[in-house]
């Protein structure tokens, strides 16, 4: 697949318009990016990509972190049609995968497209005409954008969470979620307290624990962990890597693999027992002390919660300036942590590594489809959709990494491509058939649904409580299968699961009587 040269966006500009498009896209991370280049390799190029941060990246772009790294490996951590011979190592930091990120968005003539700094703070379709009015916020100030096409791909990890906690607001130290890291921040002489034992927790504590004169983690549920398989590439390893067939012979190994782990989240499977018996040793031979593997050996099933994959996480929390808290917290005063039995621990920094608000998906969007119905009103019992990708009642609306297309055992990137490829499609039969606008059949998405969550009811994701569920305990991030089920479910498009609505021409010839036919 070659690159595509830049392109100079081509939707109204004139002075004083609203300027106008065929497709606005919200989010410059990896979904976005990839719909993008495939909106530019259909020939589709008048769109626009608007991203809140100052960079693309997404939440690699946020995630800054000391030790911030993907928790798949990173020759999987790449577009099909874009290897990338450049990682540093098996599981690639931050820093490199937002490079190659920024490497896409060149190679691809995506900067004509790139909107940045722009919020968007509400979007509204107009029946008659079929576009969404898009209020965006930026450094021009308030601006409406026109589109027939409104994509949302800030995904699931986009809204940061803090911790529900009393005296949070109040405390008089620095305080950081992982998020929204300060790159200036060192911890040397300081002491650190951590809010959170989970991956992104699991990532930044060892950097802390070499700079924090004490750090104290609090952990309110252990988790599953597991040795990550990680290595330097070498000059060798990227020389080989810019061969096509032994970058399709890695990454194949690793699809393939990665696919037989997502049977340890089955009961009675090698898989699991095999994950099983290795998160025993792993825990056995990092943690000599038999006090504190107690307090860190999880109490749910394997894979309810998102497996850790970790070297360097129990050897942190096992050094003389690491304290793991077990107790819950009562509150947080000015100058500390407050647990329930009525100790208090001095901080000079608090870490809140509490992740983000999966489950109330476009949350800071006020998006009103047909007749004012909002998107957070026909998701007050749950976000659902139909393969992740459209919402009942919200013509020309797209998700890219909507509800029920996490994965818990491989990489994002293997859904997030046939989904672009699928709006493409979409996209290109609206425009080539002159309709107005295209929305999934509500009794479509209303079976597609139950099947799914019949499917999850059963699942190890139902057995305890994670942000892959919501208030209600629906599971709303996962979905249950294997990755060649769902991109098969979305590679050629049924339009029989979609209405089209017809467009101004083909609404008046259909009011045309035979008898008033020349």
């Amino acid at each position: 697949m070659s690159a595509c040269p830049a392109q100079t966006v081509t939707g109204d500009a004139r002075p004083g318009s609203t300027p106008m498009h065929d497709v606005v896209i919200l989010g410059a991370g990896m979904s976005g990016l990839c719909l993008g280049i495939e909106l530019k390799l259909a020939g589709l190029h008048d769109f626009l990509i608007l991203e809140q941060q100052a960079g693309v990246g997404g939440t690699w772009w946020d995630n800054r972190y000391p030790g911030a790294h993907v928790d798949v490996p990173a020759p999987l951590y790449s577009f099909s049609f874009e290897p990338n011979p450049h990682w540093r190592q098996r599981f690639a930091a931050a820093s490199q995968i937002q490079a190659y990120m920024a490497h896409c968005a060149d190679k691809y003539g995506l900067q004509p497209h790139l909107r940045l700094g722009v919020k968007i703070t509400a979007a509204r379709f107009d029946d008659t005409e079929g576009w969404w009015t898009l209020d965006t916020q930026g450094p021009e100030g308030h601006r409406q954008i026109l589109t027939r096409f409104f994509v949302c791909s800030t995904g699931p990890l986009s809204q940061v969470r803090w911790p529900d906690i009393p005296g949070l607001d109040h405390f008089q130290g620095r305080k950081l979620h992982s998020a929204r890291w300060d790159a200036s921040y060192r911890a040397h002489g300081q002491r650190v307290a951590v809010i959170g034992t989970g991956s992104t927790a699991s990532q930044l504590i060892p950097p802390l624990a070499q700079q924090a004169a004490q750090l104290h983690v609090f952990q309110r549920t252990a988790n599953w962990v597991l040795p990550r398989m990680d290595r330097p590439y070498f000059a060798l390893d990227r020389l080989l890597a810019r061969f096509p067939p032994y970058a399709w012979a890695v990454r194949a190994f690793w699809y393939h693999l990665l696919e037989w782990g997502r049977r340890g989240f089955d009961e009675g499977t090698v898989a699991r027992r095999g994950m099983l018996k290795t998160a025993a040793r792993h825990l056995q031979r990092q943690v000599p002390d038999p006090t504190l593997r107690t307090k860190l050996r999880p109490p749910y099933p394997l894979g309810c919660k998102r497996i850790i994959y970790s070297n360097d996480f129990y050897p942190a929390l096992s050094q003389p300036n690491v304290e793991l808290v077990t107790e819950g917290i009562d509150r947080i005063t000015p100058t500390g942590i407050v647990t329930a039995d009525g100790r208090e621990r001095p901080v000079d920094t608090l870490v809140c590594a509490t992740g983000f608000d999966t489950t109330r998906l476009l949350a800071s969007v006020d998006i009103q489809g047909p007749g004012g119905q909002r998107l957070a009103t026909a998701w007050r019992d749950g976000a659902q959709a139909w393969q992740g990708v459209a919402v009942a009642g919200f013509p020309n609306l797209f998700l890219m990494l909507g509800p029920n297309t996490g994965t818990g055992h491989t990489s994002t990137l293997l859904y997030i491509e046939p989904q672009a490829q699928h709006m493409v499609a979409c996209i290109r039969h609206v425009l080539q058939g002159g309709h107005r606008g295209i929305a999934v059949r509500p009794q479509v998405q209303a079976a597609y649904n139950a099947a799914l969550q019949a499917r999850l009811a059963g699942s190890v994701w139902s057995t305890c409580r994670s942000w892959y569920r919501d208030d209600s305990g629906r599971i709303v991030a996962l979905w249950p299968g294997f990755t060649q089920e769902y991109v098969e479910g979305l590679a050629a498009p049924d339009f029989a699961a979609y209405e089209l609505m017809p467009g101004v021409r083909q609404q008046a010839s259909q009011q045309v009587s035979p008898e008033a036919s020349p």
